[in-house]
Parts: C-alpha cells; sequence; structure tokens
C-alpha cells in the first residue's frame, strides 16, 4: 500500500494511504467549489483541510498529483517525454490539440511529426479519452511549474 505524508502548518504529520488521501481531497474540493451551497463536509475532508488549507486551486493541484497515481499516469507521461525530441510543452500542446476540430496544421513536415507523436500518445493511453484528459492535467502541474516542493507546499 503506498502512503502520503501530510504535514501541517504547525508541523504535525501524519501518513495516509494514496486512496483514502484522494477521497478526501475530491471531496474537500466539491465543498470548496460550492461552499454557497454544500453540505457541512465530511469529517474525513475536514481533517485534510487541516493539511492542505483553503486555497481551492491548491487543492485542485493535489488532486491531480494524487490521480498521477491512479493508472499509472506518471509512467506514461515519462515514456512520452523519454528519448524525446520535445519538450514537455510541446507535448502538453499535443496533447490538447487531439480531438480538437479547431486544430490548424501549419505545416506538411511537422504536421508528420506531430501525428507520430499522437500515435505514441494514443498506444500510451489506449485511445482513451478520460486517460488522455487525466494526463493532459498532469502535464500541465509540469508545465506550470506546480510540481515542485516549494509550491507544493501549504501556505502558512
Amino acid at each position: 500500500m503506498q502512503l502520503v505524508t501530510l504535514t501541517a502548518p504547525d508541523g504535525h504529520r501524519e501518513r495516509w494511504d494514496v486512496k483514502t488521501t484522494y477521497l478526501a481531497l475530491l471531496s474537500w474540493y466539491s465543498y470548496l467549489k460550492d461552499t454557497d451551497n454544500a453540505k457541512e463536509p465530511t469529517e474525513l475532508a475536514t481533517r485534510i483541510s487541516k493539511f492542505v488549507g483553503n486555497d481551492i486551486k491548491q487543492v485542485h493541484t493535489f488532486l491531480v498529483y494524487l490521480d498521477g497515481f491512479n493508472g499509472d499516469l506518471y509512467s506514461k507521461l515519462s515514456l512520452l517525454t523519454h528519448n524525446s525530441t520535445k519538450s514537455t510543452v510541446q507535448l502538453y500542446f499535443i496533447m490538447k490539440s487531439i480531438n480538437n476540430h479547431d486544430y490548424l496544421s501549419h505545416n506538411k513536415k511537422k504536421e508528420r511529426e506531430r501525428q507520430k507523436i499522437v500515435e505514441r500518445i494514443e498506444q500510451a493511453t489506449n485511445n482513451d479519452d478520460k486517460t488522455l484528459k487525466r494526463l493532459i492535467q498532469l502535464t500541465k502541474l509540469f508545465v506550470d511549474g506546480q510540481l515542485s516542493y516549494k509550491n507544493m507546499e501549504v501556505c502558512k
């Protein structure tokens, strides 16, 4: 079982399993999304709030980060970036262009290169749209620089 160490701003630490942490974050995120109409948060959501705070963007970042462990998204992303001349940013935009009917090709040679990368992405995701969307969200965290120790800390 994989464990996550949660550290509160006061230094208190707890180790939770990944599934419980993910479900708690999901519950807390749902509550934060609609605090006006939401019921009281669950006990688990309240407990995790002490570790992650109430900044909805930060909670979403933690949620996407943990979701990367479900379905082995980190391995898929590693496979797509390994031995590639394309940067993570280029990979991100190519993934975003898949199934985008507004995408316009610009250059025939570059379009062939893009198509090879699209085929690798489709192979890594088994042509599953949900997996692709989750992989896009995870890649965006890297592109935006959100996945770093400094950015993953809760503001004190």
